[in-house]
């Protein structure tokens, strides 16, 4: 990596070098984090606040991912400048697949997230996340970089052909010198260097690179939650999470309820009729609107009893 960035001074070098190298590239160098993960996985997310179709991948990069993202870019939105928000929680994995998943990105016009409660390590921090047309780090997420290595035997080694190749596809993406070589020259195949949002995007010079989406009212908070909103299972639960007028609704509630428990001499029936309000009122909206309402009439009735 050293000697790439060292010899290209400017886009044209870093395309010509990556251009010559990339079909070299040995199938069996990887960059993961250490650890089993699952293969990725793709699925859509709504994100209610931003109204907008995301999409979510998540486990290690393998062989035929390019083909399900492709499938699931297709079934997103796009945001003002045309691109489709990708989250991503990944330790890494094959060089080759991760490039092929480039290959689409490019096509497709992708904005890379790492938000609250994900991790973005090695392949996913270097060539993934690196490789969107607008990228960010926002709320708790994390990047992980250390070096291209190869399995020898039972041990690892340093693979300069992969860390040049992705050292060139970075510059490529306005990713600057100093900010590869921060991680190149310190952390090896076995190291991982864990970097949050405050490092990423103000100490790395073009690792970061926020698109107009984030200039919306809110819009940085809704992506930064938009990882954890969508382990939700339920619809109704995921736009609670994501929207900031229904969690504070939601927290409104709360409150009201923890209240009237402390007060009510009837505390069985009062938790029974919060209950049913969630099975039959809350817990069927498939909407904002519809869960605007059911707040709205849950907190007049609880405002109304009397203890």
């Amino acid at each position: 990596m050293r000697g790439i960035v060292g010899r290209a001074s400017n886009n044209r070098a870093a395309r010509s070098v990556l251009q010559r190298l990339l079909p070299w590239l040995c199938l069996v160098a990887v960059l993961a984090a250490p650890g089993v993960a699952a293969a990725m996985g793709f699925r859509i997310y709504y994100q209610p606040q931003l109204n907008m179709k995301m999409v979510v991948g998540e486990g290690r990069i393998e062989d035929g991912d390019a083909k399900r993202f492709q499938s699931a870019v297709k079934r997103a939105d796009r945001d003002d400048e045309g691109l489709v928000v990708f989250i991503l929680d990944s330790p890494g994995g094959n060089v080759e697949a991760a490039f092929r998943m480039v290959d689409v990105m490019d096509k497709a016009h992708i904005y890379t997230v790492v938000p609250n409660g994900a991790k973005c390590a090695s392949a996913c921090a270097s060539i993934l996340f690196a490789s969107g047309a607008r990228r960010s780090v926002v709320g708790s997420g994390m990047l992980g970089f250390h070096s291209c290595y190869r399995h020898e035997g039972n041990t690892y080694a340093e693979d300069s052909l992969c860390n040049e190749i992705i050292a060139a596809n970075a510059m490529l993406r306005g990713v600057s010198h100093a900010a590869i070589n921060r991680f190149v020259d310190k952390y090896g195949a076995t190291e991982m260097a864990w970097v949050g949002p405050n490092i990423a995007c103000r100490s790395l010079q073009g690792l970061c690179k926020p698109g107009r989406l984030e200039g919306r009212s809110g819009a940085k908070d809704a992506l930064a939650r938009s990882f954890g909103c969508s382990k939700l299972t339920s619809v109704a639960g995921q736009l609670i999470c994501g929207d900031a007028e229904l969690t504070r609704a939601d927290d409104q509630l709360a409150r009201i309820y923890d209240q009237k428990m402390k007060t009510s001499t009837n505390k069985a029936r009062l938790r029974a009729d919060q209950r049913t309000w969630l099975r039959d009122s809350r817990n069927v909206c498939v909407d904002k609107a519809c869960l605007m309402r059911s707040y709205q009439r849950r907190i007049d009735e609880l405002q109304r009893v009397r203890s």
